[in-house]
Parts: structure tokens; C-alpha cells; sequence
């Protein structure tokens, strides 16, 4: 009896303490109760204004570096290359030897060419004396006509072969000469795929010779934007090599007809990279100023999320967070241009955006 009568004691007394709970909170004012839920589920968020920002108009494009000039190298004969005189990344100056091939039988056949043209000019000079002398004969009346026209018949047959065998020495000679293959403007070797014993056949390349001092940033502009580039035009280049490193070029040369598939007009900016940092084929970002500075409306970019494809931010109004959606621009340094759906000083959430929903309290924190 004593175990069943303890039981049933302690229930008045749980429910005695839960009735007085429930007393006190009734006569809560119903503003103060409202208050204090809201307070106890507000997230705490850091706001930022939304402020004006100076704006340049800026065409932004993408594209790839070239080299001012790059000669291709090849071979003006067929031959088996017996050296390789560069590598690549070296520099080089202009008629510098890059590759030999070997010239043996080339060298013999200048030397007999030229044993040739010898032998053609001494029978030129001894029909050009009998010549001489058959013409003071014939003066004096000493031989016939005859006689003199067939010594000239001999000497013009002495001088078409002196003249063949000097045409076929020089042949001869700019073959021998074309077994070194020669540097046809200063720049950096690059693409080099000759090699000991290859033979190689005319035309075929064996490197490239860049001229890298000067380069060109080449871009592809859309037609509706083709009323903001114009010769002479200041560029800035960028390479995600160098971080934060700013390039400065010219718009030397714009295409006059657009590409037949793409339908751009291809543009190379002119720039000097006398400190060799920048190299052809580097993908690059460029930024042609195409207006006089402007103001716009801005908010960090942490202020804004997307959703299902579209731009929102959630602005501080009465305590709470009002989801709005906005046209956004482009991005200046750590804000982002809004175009539309916000209005100057008013306040927008920064941070814990992901955790607000719309309509949800909020704290604001410093």
C-alpha cells in the first residue's frame, strides 16, 4: 500500500507545477511573447548598404598571344641533316646557322662546276684572240670573209658555253650553299623537332623563329560591338600566369571582313615584351575602355545568391529579410555592379545568406 499510495502523489504534484508554468505565461503580454520568440529565432547576419561605385565601360574578350613575326624554318633542298646547331628556347640573331645537312657530294659537284667554267673561259679567250686576229688579217685584206665569219661562229659557241657552265656553277654553288639552313630573322627557337640523320625533303618545317619582343594579343569581336574598337585604342592585357599584373597594348590591326564561320572580326592589339615575360600561345583577358566613367549602384558580392537561374539578394526591412530579386553587371574587385532591384542605402544581408529564408527574422551584427 505504501508503493501504490506514493505513485499516485506524485502525479498532483507534476501536474500542479505545469498548470503554474502555463499561468505565468498566459498573462505574458501577447506583444512581449511575439518579441521574444522572434528574438530567440533571428539569425544573425552582417549588412552592408547598397552605395554608388565609379564604373568604366569596358568591352571584356578573351583570346591568345602571337608572335610579331615567326618564320617558319625548313629546308630548301632534300638532304640528311648531320647537324643541329640551336635548341629550343634559344635566342638567336638574323642569318645565324641553325641546322647543317650534309654537303659532301654538294661540295664536289660546286667544285666540278666550277672546274667547268675554267675550262669554258680559256676556250673563250683563245677564240676570242683568234677572233682578234682574224679581224686584223681580214683589214689588211689578208683573209677572206668567209674565213673571219667562221673564227666569229667559233668565239659566240666559246661564249654560250662560258656562260651555261657559269649558270650551272652558280646552281651548283647555291645548292652547297643551302645544306646550312640559316636564321631569316632574330627571335627565340621554338617547335624544334629536327634531329641528327633525319632526312628532310624541301618545305618540310623543322622549327620556328619567333620574334617575341613585340607581340600580339588576338581577339575575336562580335559585330554589335564593333562601333566601340578602333585603331589605336588602349588595351589592357591580363595572363593568369601573373596574378594581378596588368599589361598595357594598342589595337594596331582590325580584320575588314568577318570570319566565315564565327562571324567575328579578328583584332590583334599590339604590346612590348621586352622583359620576355609574356609568350605566344598564352591565353589572355582583355579590356577595352569604350566610355567615359560612370556611377552605378553596387553591393559586395557575398550579398548575392542565385536561384533556378536568376540573381537575389535579401535586404534588411523592418527587422526581417526580404528576398529581392536583381539584374546584376559585371564585377569590380570584391562588388558586384546591380543594375536593377535595389535602391541606394538600403540595407542587404552579407553573410549566412544560404541559412535566410524570406521573411525570416533577423539580428544585425557589426
Amino acid at each position: 500500500m505504501k508503493g501504490f499510495k506514493a505513485k499516485y502523489w506524485v502525479v498532483p504534484v507534476m501536474l500542479a507545477v505545469g498548470l503554474t508554468v502555463a499561468a505565468k505565461s498566459y498573462f505574458l503580454p501577447a506583444g512581449k511573447a511575439q518579441n521574444q520568440l522572434s528574438e530567440n529565432n533571428a539569425v544573425s547576419v552582417t549588412a552592408a548598404e547598397v552605395s554608388y561605385i565609379n564604373k568604366l565601360p569596358k568591352l571584356v574578350l578573351t583570346g591568345s598571344l602571337e608572335a610579331q613575326t615567326s618564320a617558319a624554318i625548313s629546308a630548301k633542298i632534300s638532304g640528311r641533316i648531320q647537324e643541329v646547331l640551336v635548341e629550343d628556347g634559344q635566342m638567336v640573331r638574323a642569318g645565324q646557322p641553325l641546322v647543317k645537312l650534309e654537303s659532301a657530294e654538294l661540295a664536289n659537284s660546286a667544285r666540278m662546276a666550277n672546274d667547268t667554267v675554267r675550262k669554258a673561259q680559256a676556250s673563250y679567250d683563245n677564240a676570242k684572240a683568234d677572233y682578234d686576229r682574224y679581224r686584223a688579217l681580214f683589214e689588211q685584206n689578208a683573209v677572206s670573209r668567209q674565213q673571219l665569219d667562221s673564227i666569229e661562229t667559233k668565239l659566240r659557241i666559246a661564249e654560250a658555253d662560258l656562260s651555261s657552265a657559269t649558270a650551272s656553277a652558280s646552281n651548283a654553288q647555291q645548292q652547297y650553299g643551302h645544306s646550312v639552313i640559316f636564321a631569316p630573322v632574330s627571335g627565340v627557337v621554338a617547335n624544334k623537332t629536327a634531329t641528327i640523320g633525319q632526312v628532310v625533303a624541301p618545305g618540310v618545317a623543322l622549327m620556328t623563329v619567333e620574334d617575341i619582343g613585340t607581340l600580339y594579343a588576338v581577339v575575336n569581336i562580335e559585330q554589335k560591338d564593333m562601333g566601340m574598337v578602333a585603331i589605336g585604342q588602349t588595351a589592357a592585357i591580363m595572363v593568369d600566369t601573373y596574378p594581378g599584373k596588368v599589361f598595357a597594348g594598342t589595337v594596331d590591326t582590325i580584320n575588314p571582313v568577318a570570319g566565315l564561320n564565327s562571324r567575328m572580326f579578328r583584332t590583334k592589339i599590339k604590346l612590348d615584351n621586352a622583359d620576355g615575360l609574356l609568350k605566344p600561345g598564352m591565353f589572355i583577358k582583355v579590356e577595352l575602355v569604350t566610355g567615359a566613367e560612370t556611377k552605378t549602384l553596387a553591393v559586395p558580392q557575398s550579398a548575392v545568391f542565385q536561384k533556378q537561374g536568376l540573381a537575389y539578394v535579401y535586404a534588411i526591412e523592418n527587422g526581417k529579410a526580404v528576398r529581392r530579386q536583381v539584374e546584376v553587371g559585371e564585377v569590380n574587385g570584391n562588388n558586384i555592379e546591380i543594375k536593377a532591384g535595389l535602391q541606394g542605402k538600403q540595407l542587404v544581408a552579407v553573410n549566412n545568406v544560404t541559412k535566410l529564408k524570406d521573411g525570416d527574422a533577423v539580428a544585425v551584427t557589426k
